[in-house]
C-alpha cells in the first residue's frame, strides 16, 4: 500500500529522524507541520527545524509553515516562507491553549490579506479547529485531557462552537480556501457537520490524523460512517501526527488509522471494533493520491545553496 503521512511534528533539531521514520514505515512522502506560533515547540525556531527536516529528504518531504505572534505581517511572513521553501501553512491558532497563548483571532481583519492571498495562491493550508467536544466536560474528558491540560471546561478557554465560528467565518469570506482540518474537524460525534462544511466548500478536505475518539465513533456507527468514506473519498486524506523520537514502529498512530480504514478487528489503546473495509481504490485515494492532489505532485524544490566563492 502506497502511503503519504500528512501531518506530522518535531520540537528540535531533526538530525535524519524523519527520513528514517520514512524508510521504516515505507513512506512515499511525508509533511513536516511546523507549530511556530507555540512556545510548547520553541515558537520561531520551529520553522526552521521544519525547513531543515525537509532539506534532509527533499524529495519525500513536504513543509508547512507557521505564523508568530506577535506577528506584524501576517502575510509577508508567510510568503517568505514560501519562498524558502514551504509547501504549504500550518494553523493551530484555534486549538484552545494555543488561542489563549497566543490571543490571535484568525477572523480578524489583521489577517485578511494572508487568507486572501492564500486563496488566490491557491496554498495548501493544514488546519486545527478546536478539540473533541468531551474535553469541556469534566465527567466526559479522558484522563489524557486533564494530564495535557486539555481540559477546558473551568472557564478561560473558548466554547468548540467559538472556535468552529473563527474558522468557518474565514471560510464564508474566502469560500474557495484549499483547505484540510486536521482530526476529521473533531466531527466523529457530529457527521452532519463534516457534510454540511465538505458539502458547502468545495476545496475543503479532512485529515483523519488521531483524535483518537474519532475511532470509537466510527467503530460504534460503521455502516454511517463507511458510508461517509465512501461519499467523500477524494476529500479526505492519512495522517498520524508522529512526533519526533516517537515510535516507529509497533502499536503507532499509523496503525490505529490503517486498522481503521481496513479490514478485521482492531484494537488499540482501548479503541476496539471492526475495521471500516474500505475497497482498495479508495484506501490508495485516503492514504496516497488525495494528498498528493492538496500539497502538489512533488514537494516544491528549495533553493540550491551556492558556495560561497
Amino acid at each position: 500500500m502506497r502511503i503519504i503521512d500528512g501531518h506530522m511534528h518535531l520540537a528540535d533539531r531533526p538530525n535524519g529522524w524523519f527520513l528514517r521514520c520514512a524508510q521504516e514505515r515505507g513512506y512515499s512522502a511525508y509533511a513536516v507541520l511546523s507549530l511556530s506560533c507555540s512556545a510548547g515547540f520553541g515558537g520561531a525556531i520551529n520553522n526552521e527545524q521544519c525547513l531543515q527536516a525537509k532539506r534532509e529528504d527533499p524529495r519525500r518531504c513536504y513543509f508547512f509553515a507557521g505564523l508568530v505572534h506577535p506577528c506584524a505581517d501576517p502575510l509577508a511572513h508567510i510568503q517568505t516562507w514560501l519562498q524558502r521553501g514551504a509547501d504549504g501553512v500550518k494553523l493551530i491558532e484555534t486549538k484552545p491553549t494555543v488561542y489563549r497563548e497566543t490571543g490571535a483571532d484568525l477572523s480578524s481583519p489583521a489577517f485578511e490579506p494572508l487568507f486572501d492571498f492564500l486563496e488566490r495562491s491557491q496554498t495548501p493550508i493544514l488546519w486545527h479547529v478546536g478539540d473533541p467536544a468531551t474535553f469541556w466536560h469534566r465527567d466526559q474528558a479522558p484522563d489524557f485531557a486533564f494530564a495535557n491540560g486539555w481540559f477546558y471546561g473551568d472557564g478561560g478557554f473558548p466554547s468548540l462552537e467559538a472556535l468552529y465560528g473563527i474558522a468557518e467565518a474565514v471560510l464564508a469570506r474566502h469560500p474557495r480556501l484549499k483547505v484540510a482540518f486536521a482530526h476529521l474537524y473533531f466531527c466523529g460525534d457530529d457527521r452532519a457537520h463534516a457534510q454540511r462544511l465538505l458539502d458547502r466548500y468545495p476545496n475543503v478536505s479532512l485529515d483523519l490524523t488521531p483524535g483518537v475518539e474519532m475511532y470509537d465513533h466510527f467503530f460504534a456507527d460503521r455502516e454511517g460512517w463507511r458510508a461517509f468514506f465512501l461519499r467523500y473519498q477524494d476529500r479526505i486524506q492519512l495522517g498520524t501526527d508522529t512526533e519526533l523520537g516517537g515510535d516507529i514502529l509497533g502499536q503507532t498512530p499509523l496503525t490505529l488509522v490503517l486498522g481503521g480504514l481496513g479490514e478485521g478487528p482492531v484494537d488499540q489503546w482501548g479503541h476496539a471494533g471492526l475495521g471500516l473495509a474500505l475497497p482498495a481504490d479508495v484506501l490508495d485515494k485516503i492514504c496516497y493520491r488525495n494528498f498528493l492532489a492538496f500539497a502538489g505532485e512533488a514537494p516544491k524544490p528549495l533553493l540550491v545553496r551556492l558556495p560561497y566563492i
